[in-house]
């Protein structure tokens, strides 16, 4: 696999793959782009639809990494949530095939005394269809199956994480492309996240294991109703600027 590219640009770390991308991404921090549609601005995600030298691209902040103090800290020691994508997803694509996925460009990060406080990533833009739909489950859960076999997982296996393009077929967003390293926890985590939460009527694919029942257990866990109190409560006090 190709190594990743960096640059240090007006205090941002710049990574990128192809020399373009490192020019795109000089224009994105000197706000030398046309938004064209805002499609998400909360405290957790901004997105948008830019355009940039007549292209179009998807353009995406994840602030809770650098929002939340715990998940601050262990910026600390790890690369952050862009940087693996760019790496993770590029990789899938490039060296596994998985030409499916929605491929990243380019990752910004900037840090103060190495934590992590701002990072976005750009992505190529999809010509679609809008969100995938019922009918589009079982194609879904083909290609969720098929990233498992070769030792991946999604992380938020649900309906609007993927995306119809104009020709019909699902492209796969919002994950960073990870590698399971507990047996087969996080396939099982990923299968009934989509059976409870969106697709009630799924065959389940997976022989149950002790893995499975692990991830059931979570699942129900967190399902709990003081727990989903505690966690609004949560998000609540974090919307109005509390370090929680």
């Amino acid at each position: 696999m190709k190594e990743v590219k960096v640059h240090r640009y007006k205090g941002n770390d710049i990574y990128f793959y192809e020399n373009y991308y490192l020019k795109i991404a000089k224009k994105i921090i000197d706000k030398e782009y046309e938004e064209l549609v805002k499609i998400k601005d909360s405290k957790r995600n901004y997105v948008s639809l830019m355009k940039i030298d007549d292209t179009k691209y998807l353009y995406k902040e994840p602030r809770n990494e650098y929002r939340i103090p715990q998940r601050q800290v262990m910026t600390f020691f790890k690369k952050g949530e862009v940087l693996s994508t760019l790496e993770n997803i590029t990789n899938l694509i490039d060296k596994e095939g998985f030409i499916d996925y929605v491929r990243p460009y380019l990752a910004i990060v900037k840090r103060k005394k190495r934590l992590i406080i701002f990072s976005s990533i750009l992505f190529e833009y999809i010509h679609n269809k809008g969100d995938s739909e019922e009918e589009d489950y079982d194609n879904i859960l083909e290609k969720i199956r098929l990233l498992h076999l070769k030792g991946y997982y999604h992380g938020d296996f649900n309906p609007s994480n993927f995306i119809k393009e104009n020709n019909g077929n699902i492209r796969i967003l919002d994950t960073q492309g990870k590698k399971m390293l507990f047996g087969n926890y996080r396939a099982h985590y990923d299968m009934l996240t989509m059976k409870m939460d969106s697709y009630q009527d799924m065959i389940y694919p997976y022989k149950k294991n002790i893995f499975y029942y692990f991830a059931f257990f979570v699942k129900k866990f967190k399902r709990l109703k003081w727990i989903e109190k505690i966690k609004k409560k949560k998000k609540e006090l974090r919307d109005k600027g509390w370090k929680i």
